[in-house]
């Protein structure tokens, strides 16, 4: 027995020697795959487990290398240089901690800031409403190819957006890409042929829009996600058949196009649509607001019929007209105190530098406290016509409500007169000021007396009659359509204007405000003897300051 215990104490010291001897080697290997095994951990998302046993494996080894070689560690650890080693190791695992930590705390509080002066780089307003509002778990699938350079900015474009829609949105929208060809089978699932797409998917409803790209914009991200929600989207219809504004007319150049407006409604989350009443016969079921910009021919008997009955049963209406305004266009506004005509307003107050009768709107020049005017700058208005109420303010009936939105300068008249800009009151010219856009809430038409008053109710006003509450009807006229048509879309801030009466119209008050800026491409612009300056200073300057400063340094220590 005692030979047996002698025997298996040899053989267990000869494994200790040899565990001892590789003890370097054991610690090299552990070493090795806890660093291997935490590279997997990171950067290889479809192996994270393989390389989370990768590092226990490693670990293990380091353990086992520790015990077999304790007596040589101490001997190391007792000595000067052993204590020393022992404080670097703890400032190097205390500094590590600390990174990791900043970057842990940084990861779930991410911050941006946006310093371009146009804020180009920042959500719009009605995106972050839309974010914040998320009422379920939704997700984006972006379908990229890696390797494709034609797609390398729309890549870049769509990370950026989704990023900074994932971080406002409180991780409500989360998104991620997948390679179509390394991974066939999620494409697959969505039935996808074409690439890049983006595929939005609610959690809940398991609802999934797919969004093709390019074109790709924050507008669309922004659509897909009310679209994805389940969000009914609102339909403004354009008026035609009457030389209205041509919603399809793209070109800069031409004021009688209205694409430019007609996008920014898209932009806004609605549809947008021509509305032709002769061939329709009646206003469709879904219109939230009518767009009637600048026509310059009557309507039929038909189509009048069916656009009052509308309006009046509490529709809502954007008029934009352009003298002279065609007469049947006067009656449709005429039983809610509105006067429209022929006469154009000349502004010598605030106007076109040379053209009197393109009145400038200034911010002095709108009407506080009320959502369309408000953060709005200047506006072009040309060849207004003045808006007037038909009724003394005493006469008004409490069922009818104004409320004025802009107005020319004191130093404004107007006139029937197409060529004189001269004031000449024997002309039959007339002093303003004059409102050049309005808003109408009434519960019913001036000439007949209603059991109704206008109160306030939630976001809008309601009108109170004996048999309960209902909508008002809602009107935004502007005494010109040249303001939003393609040509002018872009002055300083008319587009707004034109969007913002949209909103308002429609009661979305959130979305009443600045829409982002398109990007501004900056470029420095130098002559030949400045490029020559900056290129040779950068190539001599700089380098030769730093080798002065080394030899001055040399020359001081020596």
């Amino acid at each position: 027995m005692a030979q047996e215990n002698e025997q298996q104490n040899g053989r267990w010291a000869r494994i200790k020697s040899i565990l001892s001897a590789a003890a370097l080697l054991l610690s090299i290997i552990g070493s090795v795959a806890m660093v291997g095994g935490g590279a997997l951990w990171l950067w290889a998302d479809d192996i994270r487990d393989f390389g989370l046993g990768v590092m226990g494996v490693g670990f293990g080894i380091l353990v086992v290398a520790g015990i077999f070689s304790s007596v040589n560690i101490r001997e190391l650890l007792s000595g000067q240089r052993g204590r020393f080693a022992i404080n670097s190791l703890v400032m190097i695992i205390a500094f590590v901690g600390i990174v990791v930590f900043v970057n842990f705390i940084s990861y779930f509080n991410v911050s941006r800031a946006d310093t371009t002066a146009s804020k180009q780089f920042s959500l719009a307003l009605q995106s972050v409403q839309v974010l914040e509002g998320l009422n379920q778990d939704v997700h984006a699938t972006a379908f990229f190819i890696p390797d494709k350079a034609e797609t390398a900015a729309d890549r870049l474009l769509a990370d950026d957006l989704m990023f900074e829609f994932e971080r406002r949105s409180g991780r409500t929208f989360t998104y991620e890409f997948v390679d179509p060809e390394s991974d066939p089978s999620t494409a697959g699932l969505f039935q996808l042929t074409q690439f890049p797409a983006i595929v939005f998917q609610a959690r809940d409803t398991g609802q999934a829009v797919v969004l093709n790209v390019p074109p790709l914009s924050e507008q669309d991200l922004t659509s897909m996600l009310l679209i994805v929600t389940g969000e009914e989207q609102k339909q403004v219809y354009f008026l035609t058949g009457h030389g209205e504004r041509d919603i399809i007319n793209a070109n800069p150049d031409d004021p009688s196009g209205f694409a430019f407006a007609a996008r920014g409604v898209i932009n806004d989350s609605y549809g947008a649509a021509p509305l032709n009443l002769a061939q329709t016969g009646s206003v469709p079921e879904d219109a939230a607001v009518i767009v009637i910009a600048g026509p310059t021919r009557n309507m039929a008997l038909v189509e009048f019929d069916a656009l009052d009955i509308w309006i009046k049963d509490g529709g809502r209406a954007i008029f934009m007209m352009d003298p002279p305004v065609p007469n049947s266009f006067r009656s449709l506004l005429e039983p809610w105190g509105i006067t429209v005509g022929d006469t154009t307003i000349v502004d010598a107050g605030s106007s076109l530098f040379g053209d009197l009768r393109s009145p400038l709107l200034q911010s002095g020049q709108y009407v506080q406290g009320v959502p369309i005017t408000r953060d709005l700058d200047t506006a072009l208005f040309p060849r207004a016509t003045p808006i007037e109420i038909s009724l003394p303010p005493e006469k008004t009936p409490p069922w009818v409500q104004y409320t004025p939105l802009a107005q020319t300068t004191t130093l404004s008249w107007k006139t029937s007169d197409a060529d004189r800009d001269d004031f000449d009151p024997g002309a039959g010219d007339v002093l303003g000021p004059y409102m050049v856009a309005m808003t109408v809430h009434a519960c019913g038409v001036i000439g007949v007396e209603i059991d109704a008053t206008l109160v306030p109710g939630g976001r809008s006003l309601r009108c109170s009659t004996a048999e309960g509450t209902k909508d008002p009807t809602t009107l935004v006229i502007f005494g010109d359509s040249d303001f939003a048509a393609n040509s002018f879309a872009a002055y300083s801030t008319n587009l707004d204007f034109f969007l913002n009466s949209v909103n308002f119209a429609t009661e979305d008050f959130g979305l009443i405000s600045i829409r982002p800026k398109p990007f501004a491409f900056r470029e420095l612009v130098v002559t030949s003897q400045e490029f020559d300056f900056i290129r040779f200073s950068s190539w001599f300057l700089l380098p030769s300051a730093v080798g002065l400063a080394s030899v001055l340094v040399w020359w001081r220590r020596r």
